[in-house]
């Protein structure tokens, strides 16, 4: 990489920890003055990576896994027992919003006092005020106390006045989260606008739809190293296949997740493109069908078949079952086809479950993260929904 921005060679960061805790004279002396005892835990090891200036690093991995040390260490915060760190440039760390604000002042004296830890002039936070209480919407409460704020008032004013401090690299730590969902959509401009202008973002995530959009490169780390680092769309693919078999267990087949014989199992799921064949990428808006497979002990003609299509984060895209369609399974085993001539799924990683049940929602039988498929764009719309769209420039009116 001929200009990195951030470099990381061979980084590793070791806590001790006390097995025990002493912190009375009482306590010492329970202890007949014993020395203390400490276990070492690896927090981090051997992680190497570079960061293209001007780009936008992802890096993932399940809570734990260090992602948040990894960026401390970045950001000058945590020094670490093992490799080195190069960064060029001024850092803006973004990873606990409001650190410094002061309950017993107002959002007003907030504002200038987290402005100046950031390193702005009065003058130049002169210049910003009205616009950082706008942006953090809280213009009838700029002479309140921030102790009599919720906690999204309090994030939304500490993100207003983070992106006001000039910066070559931004450290984001789960961000783009904050507040309700129109707060998070001007996040995410303000974010784009840093990607337009050149400036270095490393973006730590949950929310893989925002890696998989803005990051060219992605950091995969779990319990503190390295297992991929590469283009994001491959190291998504390789995160959302082993997390998934680690945080959603499959039950076995032919039982319940107590363990308990159910009388209808779901077996097994495909996803198949327009031609019938089974694909794991598909192009958004091109028809599609998925199908479940179940088997059952005895008559399964009362048993409900259902799909669900979720994203990576578990929020439910579509759902639907057979009952739905008043259909009647086969009585010992089939297949529920389920065909989408024009899904309205846009681009993203979409995880397929599957269920059976009885009419009236006893479950007999569930499998989650049964199957999975990738929405590739197309050049018509991106985002998270296809809709039927028409467009055209108008003339202004004439007066």
């Amino acid at each position: 990489m001929a200009n990195p921005a951030i470099t990381a060679r061979g980084v590793g960061k070791t806590f001790v920890l006390p097995k025990e805790k002493r912190e009375t004279l009482r306590e010492w002396v329970a202890s007949g003055f014993r020395r203390m005892s400490y276990d070492r835990f690896d927090a981090l090891r051997d992680i190497s990576f570079e960061v293209e200036s001007g780009s936008c690093f992802g890096i993932i991995g399940r809570n734990g896994s260090g992602k948040s040390t990894l960026l401390k260490i970045l950001a000058g915060i945590f020094p670490p027992n093992a490799g080195s760190v190069s960064v060029q440039g001024r850092i803006s760390p973004f990873l606990e919003l409001g650190v410094g604000f002061n309950p017993d002042l107002s959002a007003r004296d907030n504002v200038y006092l987290n402005a100046a830890v950031l390193g702005l002039r009065t003058r130049e936070i002169d210049a910003a005020f009205d616009e950082i209480i706008a942006f953090a919407e809280l213009e009838r409460f700029v002479d309140q106390k921030l102790k009599n704020f919720s906690s999204g008032m309090h994030v939304r004013l500490a993100f207003s006045v983070a992106i006001k401090a000039r910066a070559d690299v931004y450290l984001m730590d789960e961000v783009l989260a904050v507040g309700d969902l129109v707060f998070q959509q001007k996040c995410f401009d303000v974010f784009r606008r840093f990607r337009s202008e050149g400036r270095t973002i490393v973006l730590v995530s949950h929310d893989l739809a925002s890696i998989r959009n803005y990051c060219e490169r992605t950091l995969y780390l779990r319990d503190g190293k390295m297992v991929a680092l590469g283009p994001t769309a491959e190291v998504l693919d390789r995160y959302v296949y082993e997390d998934r078999a680690v945080v959603l267990p499959q039950a076995p087949l032919g039982t319940d997740a107590a363990g308990i014989r159910s009388p209808v199992r779901i077996v097994g799921a495909r996803v198949l493109d327009r031609a019938g064949r089974p694909q794991r990428q598909l192009l958004a808006g091109d028809a599609m069908a998925i199908e479940v497979d179940y088997a059952a002990d005895s008559d399964a003609a009362n048993a409900v078949i259902e799909l669900t299509l979720a994203d990576p984060r578990g929020t439910v895209l579509f759902t639907v079952d057979s009952g739905a369609f008043d259909l009647r399974p086969p009585a010992l085993s089939g297949t529920l086809r389920v065909s989408f001539p024009s899904p309205a799924i846009g681009a993203g990683h979409v995880v397929v479950s599957a269920a059976a049940r009885s009419r009236d929602s006893t479950i007999f039988h569930r499998r989650d993260h049964i199957g999975e498929f990738d929405v590739l764009a197309g050049a018509d719309n991106r985002g998270l929904v296809r809709m039927p769209v028409s467009a055209c420039f108008v003339s202004p009116p004439d007066h």
